[in-house]
């Protein structure tokens, strides 16, 4: 046997290890929701933009078109965040992520604020994911539920001028 069929024969399982990783839907929906984590983090609207499908709502009536303006609210009452998955649920069958975060913030306005409500979230945040049955790469967010998390039913993404409620 050549060298060169030897590597051949040695490349094969770990192409077949990468191949089932990037089509793998459980995988695939752990790298969404880090991106995800990471592209509010750094209030990245493009990012997020990728991430949010159009259909998005939740309990605090925000839809996909309202995400930049959350992004920029956060940029301004926050310019530093961190944001961390805590003991996270994958159920890539339902679309489904159950996770505790945990929350960093410092050099804005409302930094303390933003970290302190984090903290007292005591229910973990769900993340309703949808994708396409034939790409497992393609998740996109549906909604976040967490009956837990309080915003002043007067805030509207984009506006601050609410945010004394906080």
């Amino acid at each position: 046997m050549s060298r060169r069929l030897a590597f051949l024969i040695a490349l094969v399982p770990l192409a077949l290890f990468a191949l089932w990783h990037f089509l793998s839907p459980t995988q695939q929906l752990q790298a969404a929701q880090r991106q995800l984590i990471q592209a509010i983090a750094q209030k990245d609207a493009a990012a997020c933009a990728k991430l949010i499908h159009p259909d998005y709502a939740d309990a605090w009536n925000f839809t996909a078109a309202d995400w930049p303006a959350i992004l920029q609210d956060l940029r301004t009452l926050s310019p530093l965040l961190e944001m961390k998955l805590r003991h996270p649920t994958f159920d890539a069958a339902s679309g489904v992520v159950d996770t505790s975060l945990e929350v960093k913030s410092a050099g804005g306005p409302a930094a303390s604020i933003l970290a302190e409500r984090a903290v007292e979230l005591k229910e973990t945040t769900r993340f309703l994911w949808k994708r396409q049955p034939w790409r497992p790469w393609s998740w996109q967010l549906l909604s976040v539920q967490n009956p837990a998390l309080e915003i002043p039913p007067s805030y509207r993404p984009g506006s601050l001028s609410s945010f004394s409620a906080f």
